[in-house]
């Protein structure tokens, strides 16, 4: 068929050419299948090939839903059935979005299975008319509740600006053309990026700094304006102030005030909205000077530039002060911790199997990801979120205070074991109950190690003891 050969032909001229005899064995292996699962197969590897992945990722791509035998390589076939565990893991719906995302990234053995799950949900949404309207739903809702975040602790922005963009366009048509005309409207485009980088490089001459610029989403104005706006009919796209933003990052701490002087002398600093963070620090470590500034010469339109070092771009993107940080702590002002070191490794590890991929057909990407947590499963396949070190009745007493409050035993994985087993992401916990039972006694405060859940034993005691 023309198309799927087109298809290939594409995905060889994005991989490795060293590689391309083992790649077109994939390719072979999924001939005479159904067109559909054929065509969504190659579109998958293909999104991973233009990413830049090694040619494993690519095979494992082609390969991830297709029942690959043992002509091919532990390594591949270890990263399919993490990708099949995922699918699997998205199945229940009594667990929250968000331990659903933790615990892919927690578990996976190697992350080129996630990898390959956020393009093969790229794909699908991008053809979700092929898909059964029950299906349709599950598969939008969870390409922005799941894997949007995924791909934003991947470090892989552009698969989740690609994902969100698609799927606001797909379920809210008539707030996507809005946000459309206003954003053609001002001429938010390339062109206008364009025409200010140009500038600030003008005026910046002569100083050692990198500049980069975005168009913020449109997803991203929509849920700004959402805030706001009761009808998109008119939505006021000015109200957001970085809807144009720059990035200037310098060699010294120096320069940082020498690229300010020479942006407020070639436009008009909005001093509402300038903030320091290199002389005064966010209490996570966050430094970086904020500013809004019109150039009258290009538009009217306040754009932001941020402007630091080098050493503080890094630690604002992927050390102690980075986004990641904020977003798996849940705390605007959380204090500076090593706790997401990894999301520097993850970014590291990536850039590496991408660099390697001319050279080595296969460059692992194993990063332990919120070492901390702990996923353990009900029998019904819920995901539950504990801490290290948590214990069965830990478990029980998070699922429901009345399920640990009568709980007599359990089995982890099928087999008896004492309510104090520590237990480990992946353990199957099964609590046995006894009706008559209305609270632990002193003794299971050995069993458990959430102070949480020692409050709640002894806040039971305590209540019936009154009683």
């Amino acid at each position: 068929m023309e198309e799927i050969e087109k298809i290939q032909q594409k995905i060889l001229q994005k991989s490795p050419r060293a590689f391309s005899k083992e790649i077109g064995k994939a390719m072979e292996y999924i001939e005479g299948r159904d067109i559909a699962l054929i065509k969504h197969l190659l579109n998958t590897a293909l999104i991973v090939a233009e990413q830049g992945f090694d040619a494993t990722t690519i095979i494992a791509a082609i390969l991830h839903d297709a029942e690959p035998d043992e002509t091919f390589d532990d390594e591949i076939l270890g990263i399919v059935k993490g990708v099949r565990h995922i699918e699997a893991t998205t199945k229940n719906e009594d667990t929250k979005d968000e331990i659903i995302t933790k615990y892919i990234l927690n578990n996976a053995k190697d992350l080129r299975s996630v990898i390959i799950k956020l393009a093969s949900v790229l794909e699908k949404v991008k053809h979700i008319e092929d898909f059964k309207p029950e299906k349709q739903k599950l598969y939008l809702r969870q390409a922005i509740t799941i894997y949007s975040s995924i791909a934003e602790y991947l470090d892989l922005g552009n698969i989740k600006t690609e994902l969100e963009e698609k799927v606001f366009e797909i379920t809210l048509p008539a707030e996507y053309e809005a946000v459309k005309q206003r954003y053609e409207e001002f001429g938010i485009n390339n062109q206008l990026l364009e025409q200010y980088e140009e500038l600030l490089k003008r005026n910046i001459n002569g100083l050692d700094v990198e500049i980069y610029g975005r168009a913020k989403s449109k997803y991203s104005i929509y849920n700004k304006l959402k805030k706001y706006e009761k009808e998109w009919r008119n939505p006021d796209i000015k109200s957001i102030t970085d809807l144009i933003a720059f990035r200037c990052v310098t060699k010294t701490f120096e320069d940082c005030f020498n690229v300010l002087e020479k942006v407020m002398d070639s436009g008009e600093l909005d001093t509402e909205h300038f903030h320091d963070y290199i002389s005064t620090p966010k209490p996570n470590g966050y430094m970086a000077i904020h500013c809004f500034i019109i150039f009258n010469k290009i538009s009217q339109l306040a754009i932001e530039v941020q402007i630091l070092t080098d050493e503080m771009h890094k630690a604002n993107t992927y050390g102690k002060a980075s986004h990641i940080a904020y977003k798996a702590s849940k705390s605007r002002y959380a204090n500076p911790t090593d706790k997401y070191d990894w999301v520097e490794e993850v970014h590291n590890a990536i850039q590496k199997n991408i660099k390697n991929r001319d050279t080595y057909i296969d460059t692992p990407i194993n990063i332990n990801l919120f070492q901390e947590d702990i996923f353990a499963f009900t029998p019904k396949g819920e995901i539950i979120p504990l801490s290290k070190g948590d214990t069965a009745l830990d478990f029980a007493y998070r699922i429901h205070s009345q399920i640990g409050n009568s709980a007599v035993g359990v089995k982890i994985n099928g087999k008896a074991a004492g309510l104090g087993q520590t237990l480990e992401t992946g353990d199957m916990v099964e609590i046995k109950t006894q009706k008559d039972k209305v609270h632990q006694n002193m003794g299971a405060l050995q069993h458990v190690n959430s102070q949480s859940t020692k409050a709640r034993i002894l806040k039971t005691i305590l209540k019936h003891q009154k009683n």
